[in-house]
């Protein structure tokens, strides 16, 4: 089966924390591996964000990802207004250190505040942010970026989309060469997301979908996960407060929406954005994760 540059990244991501031992054995089951004998299925991958750890931009939910059990945890990229900059050289030490003595990947940094006004339509900030975000993905070891863009930050005629696809085009070359995919995750249509992937012409820039906001925002994720399924790099799951075997209230079943994921050939991290139904971290994420591990399952 060949190898396209979606799976190549999916498992670069597995191997960026080799050096511990789980690491290891993530890094060996991106290549195909399995740990069952007998099974010749990937094992699956679960990560969780970090403001769901609790809070956004502290090291210290990397040691509470691995007393879960989690596989990766999502970090965000903070700005000075934040009072923390993830550009810090011994920040960035100290993410790296906590992931391989912890045994946790960070599967990938998701940009919390791409500045005031318009980002990617009018204001530069946002592409500069984006940019610095790139760098600072490749030096904590993951090759892939969470982009929110949302409701007044999503194109609205030809003028704004060719601003956009314009800012995207320059994105990719930083992109390209540090070999980190920036996935956008918006309330766009799947349409007028490929509109932008096609219009950009780069495999470093993709889709992050979370299939719950495609249906909050009134999309089918039924039918845009098909349409987008070579430019999907990253999910997130969710069924806002309640656990993900309990009922949601946007209409599909997280059942059928996982077994689709496992038809049209995505291999890459679920990354949890769950609340906690009885306000115990611990107990309610194993919870949400051994539920992921019944519906979910990962191609050869």
């Amino acid at each position: 089966m060949a190898v396209n540059r979606r799976d190549f990244l999916a498992g670069a991501a597995a191997i960026a924390a080799a050096g511990a031992g789980k690491a290891m054995a993530q890094g060996s089951a991106a290549k195909g591996s399995d740990s069952k004998a007998g099974n010749d299925r990937r094992p699956l991958r679960i990560g969780m964000t970090d403001w769901n750890l609790g809070e956004r931009g502290v090291v210290e939910k990397v040691e509470l990802a691995r007393k879960i059990g989690l596989d990766g945890i999502q970090v965000s990229v903070l700005y000075p207004e934040d009072g923390i900059h993830l550009r810090c050289p011994k920040l960035q030490a100290e993410y790296r250190k906590a992931a391989l003595d912890n045994g946790v990947q960070i599967c990938s940094l998701a940009i919390g505040d791409l500045g005031a006004g318009s980002p990617m339509k009018s204001e530069p900030v946002g592409a500069i942010r984006i940019n610095d975000a790139i760098e600072v993905a490749a030096n904590i070891g993951t090759n892939n970026i969470l982009l929110p863009l949302f409701r007044d930050r999503t194109p609205k005629n030809d003028i704004d989309f060719g601003r956009m696809i314009s800012m995207f085009k320059e994105i990719a070359r930083t992109a390209e060469q540090y070999q980190v995919v920036v996935a956008m995750e918006t309330s766009m249509s799947a349409e007028d997301h490929l509109r932008i992937i096609d219009g950009v012409g780069s495999e470093y820039i993709g889709v992050y979908m979370d299939p719950w906001n495609c249906g909050y925002y009134g999309h089918d994720p039924m039918v845009d996960v098909p349409l987008l399924k070579d430019h999907i790099h990253q999910v997130h799951v969710k069924n806002r407060d309640q656990y993900m075997d309990g009922p949601n209230e946007l209409g599909f079943k997280w059942t059928e929406m996982a077994e689709l994921f496992y038809k049209v050939g995505y291999k890459g991290w679920y990354v949890l954005e769950t609340s906690l139904p009885k306000e115990d971290m611990i107990g309610d994420t194993r919870h949400n994760m051994e539920v992921l591990k019944k519906m979910f399952r990962m191609p050869a």
